[in-house]
């Protein structure tokens, strides 16, 4: 599986640039990609509840709770691994503030979207963030921007691929209610 390093290394290697086995590596390469390789990835991630970057935990409440002035009762601890919430079980109102997530339930669990680790990634999560990765490098290393408008062209593409891989692995959710049919049933559209 690969690593960051290799992600990064390949998304140069697309733009013409030299493979990099570091990011203090001497060039505008090695450079780039320690500039912009985490943020774009971490921004990747975020973008959609990938099935493989999706966790669940209970969150842990906080003995103080926050100011009464919040309406709200108790105050939890977000997990250090989030990047985004995805739901808050019970569904219930709540807020977050910082890395605290305040709520009127005592006991909620959190799914979220974590950062994972890159040699666990699915490969077609992998080649679309080098095509973002390369996007970006290909107006900063080779001051090109109609590489850099190939390059947005071809992760479009690979990332309408990516969700419609990562969206197989899961169920369709009915449609449990439907306004339109029960008020037509109702009698009351003639």
């Amino acid at each position: 599986m690969a690593t960051y390093i290799d992600i990064a290394s390949n998304a140069l290697i697309l733009i013409g640039d030299n493979p990099i086995s570091s990011f203090n590596d001497p060039g505008a390469g090695a450079q780039a990609a320690g500039n912009l390789y985490r943020d774009t990835y971490r921004q990747l991630l975020a973008m959609h509840p990938w099935t493989f970057a999706l966790k669940e935990q209970r969150l842990s409440r906080l003995s103080q709770g926050p100011d009464p002035e919040t309406g709200f009762q108790f105050a939890f601890q977000i997990p250090s691994d989030h990047i985004r919430t995805w739901a808050v079980l019970p569904v219930s109102n709540y807020s977050a503030v910082g890395d605290l997530l305040y709520s009127n339930h005592n006991d909620l669990l959190m799914r979220y979207v974590f950062q994972v680790e890159e040699t666990e990634l699915p490969s077609h999560f992998t080649k679309t963030l080098e095509y973002v990765l390369a996007r970006e490098f290909a107006q900063l290393v080779t001051e090109s921007t109609s590489k850099s408008a190939y390059f947005e062209e071809l992760y479009r593409k690979s990332l309408a691929s990516a969700l419609s891989v990562d969206g197989q692995g899961q169920t369709a959710t009915p449609i449990i209610d439907s306004p339109f049919v029960d008020v037509r049933n109702r009698g009351n559209f003639r």
